[in-house]
């Protein structure tokens, strides 16, 4: 997938995200390009009547292979590094992550799912992203550090809340 597919992809999904946030009561504002690359900050979010507030990093639904036809709603990509080699979202500062899935949007706790993720995953080294379920994989010229977690395991492990797409 393309640079730019890969980026609308993201973008349409920060887009409903922010806009099924701001139908449930919440008053939504965007990251500054900096908070969003350097912190791995989309959102600001904040409901006055829940008196909740948190920032949020918005993850688009995923494929396990570049190749596959359909992404993939039971597995999820974790990134520990990024593709240049610096600390991934996952050790960023977004309170939350919102993972993108077909009918709803999971949204976790970034640090819980720091620490589900580091208890979970091996110390072993896959070469290919087939194999990547709880083991580390880099894709081929790049310095990123990945690995696959499973929903089902997350939200047996992990507290959670869904969002709705239908809302």
């Amino acid at each position: 997938m393309s640079y730019a597919r890969e980026y609308f992809r993201g973008k349409k999904s920060e887009d409903l995200f922010k806009e099924l946030m701001e139908d449930l009561g919440y008053i939504v504002n965007e990251a500054t390009r900096e908070e969003n690359i350097k912190d791995h900050i989309d959102f600001y979010l904040k409901n006055n009547k829940l008196n909740k507030s948190f920032s949020v990093d918005v993850k688009a639904q995923k494929k396990t292979n570049r190749s596959d036809s359909k992404v993939n709603d039971e597995w999820l990509w974790i990134e520990f590094k990024n593709v240049r080699g610096s600390l991934g979202w996952l050790q960023g500062k977004a309170d939350k992550i919102a993972f993108e899935r077909q009918i709803d949007f999971l949204m976790v706790d970034r640090e819980k799912l720091k620490e589900f993720a580091f208890r979970k995953v091996e110390n072993v080294d896959v070469d290919r992203a087939s194999d990547a379920k709880y083991k580390f994989y880099s894709r081929r010229g790049r310095d990123d550090l990945l690995t696959q977690i499973s929903v089902d395991d997350l939200m047996q492990e992990v507290e959670y809340e869904l969002i709705d797409k239908a809302c």
